[in-house]
């Protein structure tokens, strides 16, 4: 099994998810639907996701979840550039729904690679130095 840094897992899951997204459909819209990665909105009980989104749901007391959905999923947009190669995990603590790739630990990050990029790896942090994908620099003398 190979080993790889923290960026390094990011940066192929950003690649792979980048495919499913698009212009309409954010990450945590795709997530929700399919059941993969964190599970995007899906991963909220109803209370929970209202904590998350509360701007939408006073505005519109008798939203239905679905809407909810909807209008956090334009919303998320804002945060998602595909052709960018940017996704709202990358937008981080800027979003009130998630802290975004920090909300991973490497482990979650190697599940998400097995299920996503088809390979299991170890995901250690960055700079360590048994990363496949870190700087080998010589030994001190």
């Amino acid at each position: 099994m190979r080993t790889i840094t923290r960026s390094h897992a990011i940066g192929d899951l950003r690649r792979e998810l980048l495919e499913l997204v698009d212009a309409e459909h954010s990450l945590c819209l795709v997530a929700s639907r399919r059941g993969i990665f964190c599970g995007g909105f899906g991963r909220w009980n109803d209370d929970e996701l209202e904590q998350r989104l509360p701007w939408i749901l006073h505005r519109e007391p008798a939203c239905t979840r679905a809407a909810a959905e909807r209008q956090a999923n334009r919303w998320m947009l804002g945060s998602q550039d595909a052709r960018a190669g940017e996704l709202p995990c990358d937008a981080g603590r800027r979003t009130s729904l998630c802290a975004g790739w920090d909300e991973f630990y490497e482990g979650e990050l190697a599940r998400y690679y097995l299920e996503t990029c088809g390979e299991k790896v170890r995901v250690v942090p960055d700079g360590f130095a048994e990363a496949e994908d870190s700087v080998h620099r010589p030994a001190p003398v």
